[in-house]
């Protein structure tokens, strides 16, 4: 189920899901698959995929390893691992010759803000600011304006 539709980015967006890269590899064909057998998030079987990330996760101290199409649109998680170079172990586990592809990412937490803001801006509570990455659940609109309250804001004020 690999991406090979669209043209390949070789540089990812500051973060993926909202985690901010720290590395990330292209797979050329140089780089091998063991034939693993991995299920994307809807739920179909992946092949080799044409790149990798390894993000800082948000609420754990793992290190998350997005298996990735050509647009950096993570697919599925190949693992969540205590160190970058045991994630990088497990990437090469199952894409031999992905350990010489890996590079560093330099993106900083404001360069993911400011991308997270570009996704999710137009979607922020309008009580209270966070965007739907910000441990929101829900958010509602008012039809006809910009107005917009998320799950956290109903429930603060419907207690008053």
């Amino acid at each position: 189920m690999a991406d090979d539709a669209e043209p390949l980015s070789p540089v990812p967006p500051p973060a993926l899901g909202s985690e901010r890269v720290l590395h990330y590899a292209v797979l050329d064909e140089s780089v091998g698959y063991t034939g693993h057998r991995l299920k994307s998030f809807d739920g179909e079987e992946l092949g080799k995929v044409p790149c990798l990330g390894i993000c800082q996760g948000r609420d754990t101290p793992k290190f998350i390893t997005y298996c990735c199409g050509s647009d950096w649109e993570p697919l599925a998680v190949l693992s969540a691992s205590d160190t970058v170079e045991t994630a990088k172990g497990r990437a090469e586990h199952i894409y031999p010759g992905s350990s010489a592809k890996w590079v560093e990412a330099h993106f900083t937490e404001e360069d993911v803000g400011h991308y997270l803001d570009e996704i999710w801006g137009d979607s922020r509570c309008s009580f209270c600011g966070k965007r739907p990455d910000q441990g929101i659940e829900s958010i509602i609109e008012a039809p006809g304006n910009n107005a917009r309250i998320c799950d956290k804001c109903v429930a603060e004020y419907s207690r008053k």
